[in-house]
């Protein structure tokens, strides 16, 4: 028999048992459509981290200084002073140098010490550029407030602080010892925020902090062409002549390499959870298998009968082979349609949007179909070993 012809009567067997065939797929549409939905999830994941990080520059490193006591106060210690930027702009390869205005030169961000009277914690800060933010109370800065010390409290910060976060508007807290006035409070981030909230100042208030407090590190500008560790050997021993008594080590942090870094880990995680995901393509496998053992033995007169006639083992293998194929595989493409319905439907509580690849949804095909062969196979052998006298006859 050719192979339309077993398709043919693959197809004619399926749709005389639509319901039982279905209910065979739903373990197969559950595994493929978990599996779909967290790939996409850790992708877009993955996009909005770059996106986070889109501002980092190619050509550009971090210089810090972690000194021998770790516990040691590094504006005691004092690696880098004022001037080390203009002077190591004469380095060989360097383009330009910056103080870091953030947490080692990453996002834009700086830390603050929040406190309203018994009660601190701690927040990260962030410079209001007058984009659109969700506020849940109170209101967002005025262009005549630029330089009064005003902040828009996020609303971790805001619970740890008030006995409710309402009543913070109006308020007065003391951030890095600065008072300033809570005008609002920002809706609370969700489960997958990757800065956990940020508080919001005014431009002015943000280069006053910067410039009260000691530099922390050194953003570093490499030329075109140049070698990031060649120029920053350079970098280190202008820093260890400028500051000789220092004891510690200055270190390089590329922010690329952390970005990549950041990205295995949640390759990895969104792996190992799409793999547990999976089990339920195991259990799947198995409802395959355990129908088309039953397909078998209510089909033995027909298997008896084609074999009488001259039907080939081979044939009859084959058959069931693509019956088995044809249910995992229409699960599979069942499963993608599922899994896009969810990401569609995640993408809306989420503060990115899953991205769902054309990889995930080529392996996810290709998954069904090797489902369907490793569970289809041992109840097409039995089938196609069956003798056909006893066949017709039990």
């Amino acid at each position: 028999m050719s192979i339309i012809n077993l398709i043919k009567t693959a197809v004619y067997s399926l749709k005389s048992h639509k319901l039982r065939v279905f209910l065979t797929m739903i373990g197969i549409i559950i595994g493929i459509s978990s599996v779909i939905s967290i790939m996409s999830v850790g992708n877009g994941l993955k996009v909005k981290m770059n996106e986070s990080m889109a501002d980092t520059s190619a050509n550009k490193i971090n210089v810090n200084f972690v000194p021998e006591n770790v516990e040691a106060d590094l504006t005691l210690i004092e690696p880098f002073s004022k001037s080390d930027p203009y002077s190591l702009k004469t380095v060989a390869g360097v383009e330009k140098v910056e103080e870091s205005k953030d947490m080692q030169g990453m996002g834009g961000y700086t830390y603050g010490e929040c406190a309203y009277f018994d009660k601190n914690t701690q927040s990260m800060l962030e410079e209001y550029d007058g984009k659109e933010i969700n506020i849940k109370y109170g209101r967002s800065f005025k262009k005549s407030e630029s330089s009064k010390k005003l902040i828009m409290l996020e609303y971790k910060a805001a619970e740890k602080l008030f006995k409710s976060p309402e009543d913070a508007i109006g308020c007065g807290i003391t951030v890095n010892g600065v008072i300033y006035e809570v005008i609002g409070v920002l809706e609370k981030e969700g489960a997958f925020s990757l800065t956990g909230g940020s508080s919001y100042i005014s431009k002015d208030s943000k280069e006053d902090m910067n410039t009260e407090t000691a530099i922390s590190s050194l953003d570093v500008y490499i030329k075109a062409g140049e070698d990031k560790d060649k120029v920053f050997e350079n970098v280190k021993k202008e820093l260890i002549v400028a500051h000789p008594n220092l004891k510690g080590e200055y270190k390089l942090q590329d922010p690329q390499a952390t970005t990549k870094i950041f990205e295995q880990i949640i390759g990895y995680l969104t792996a190992f959870i799409a793999l547990i995901s999976g089990i339920s393509l195991f259990v799947g496998g198995i409802g395959v298998m355990n129908i088309m053992y039953v397909s078998v033995t209510e089909r033995k007169r027909e298997i008896g009968i084609r074999r009488a006639i001259g039907a080939k083992p081979k044939s009859i293998l084959l058959q069931f082979l693509i019956e088995a194929i044809m249910v995992t595989g229409l699960g599979g493409i069942l499963g993608i349609l599922f899994g896009f319905i969810f990401c569609k439907i995640i993408g809306m509580f989420m503060p990115f949007p899953p991205v769902m690849s054309g990889a995930s949804v080529i392996g996810a095909t290709a998954i069904s179909v090797i489902i369907g062969m490793i569970f289809g196979i041992i109840p097409a052998i039995n089938a196609s070993k069956m003798d056909p006298i006893k066949a017709i006859y039990n």
